[in-house]
């Protein structure tokens, strides 16, 4: 099957009414030029300090916007919860219904500073007719303990991943090539196509550089620094199967320490010989 996605990268407005009205926007554009899934940056709609102090829930915006376009769209918001105050992201359907949820694992340090937002603790897949959908918000597709959620979204049989994300970048350490570098290696670890949305907001760091990632070719588009853009791309999803189909056959089937001594159980070769034990 293949589909046309769009991913789309700039500068949110702070004021929810502006957020909900330039997201329709762009929405507009990208499904005029035959989109079907859209990805928008993380809080692409609402405003956080709102929606904590009020209660105000932005679901209903985003949903009149997927249904008037009839378009697959994802992105995250700020939700008061009976759990807790949460990062949520969504994907919602042409009929504006929700089909996968999914709360920001690992929140950035003024989320929970200055927000009070608590992490979420699961992924999952959902099945659509736009292929099986998985989720993360920013921060969880770049972090040390990103592996094992890609790893998941492959168990799980994920054909793509939709990850609205705010930044890639600290002005205090330059840090784009390296979070760049985790959103491709997460293609290749779930064979999923990453869709990366990323804001351009330089007060807050938030320097682009979007991305729309294929689990057999790598990088298919890069966003731009400093540039309002929509990434459109025709994504063939049978590359997911040819990734997977490849992986059953050439990964060893384990990999373990045996004292000093590293062994493949598929090989059933030694492998290395440490001279010093391996901690």
């Amino acid at each position: 099957m293949k589909l046309t996605v769009a991913v789309l990268q700039y500068d949110v407005p702070h004021r929810p009414h502006d957020s909900a009205t330039k997201l329709e926007q762009l929405v507009k554009t990208a499904v005029d030029q035959g989109a079907k899934l859209i990805v928008a940056p993380e809080t692409a709609i609402g405003e956080g300090g709102l929606a904590r102090d009020t209660g105000a829930d932005f679901f209903g915006q985003l949903s009149d916007i997927a249904r008037k376009y009839q378009v697959y769209l994802a992105t995250s918001f700020y939700r008061k919860e009976q759990e807790g105050f949460f990062n949520h992201g969504y994907i919602v359907n042409p009929k504006g219904e929700a089909i996968l949820d999914h709360k920001k694992i690992y929140i950035a340090k003024p989320e929970k500073e200055n927000l009070g937002v608590i992490p979420g603790k699961n992924v999952s897949v959902t099945k659509s007719p736009i292929g099986k959908l998985g989720m993360l918000v920013c921060k969880d597709g770049f972090n040390r303990y990103s592996h094992f959620l890609y790893e998941r979204f492959n168990e799980l049989g994920a054909e793509i991943i939709c990850i609205p994300a705010w930044s890639i970048g600290w002005k205090e350490l330059n840090t784009q090539e390296y979070v760049k570098s985790l959103y491709v290696y997460g293609a290749f670890t779930s064979r999923s196509f990453i869709l990366m949305a990323d804001c351009i907001n330089e007060t807050f760091n938030s320097y682009g550089r979007s991305l729309i990632v294929s689990p057999v070719q790598g990088v298919l588009k890069e966003g731009s620094i400093d540039k309002e853009e929509i990434l459109l791309e025709t994504l063939d999803l049978s590359e997911v199967k040819k990734a997977r189909s490849f992986d059953s056959w050439w990964q060893p089937k384990e990999n373990y320490f045996r004292g000093n001594e590293l062994y493949s159980s598929y090989s059933g070769l030694q492998l290395v010989r440490a001279k010093k034990r391996i901690r």
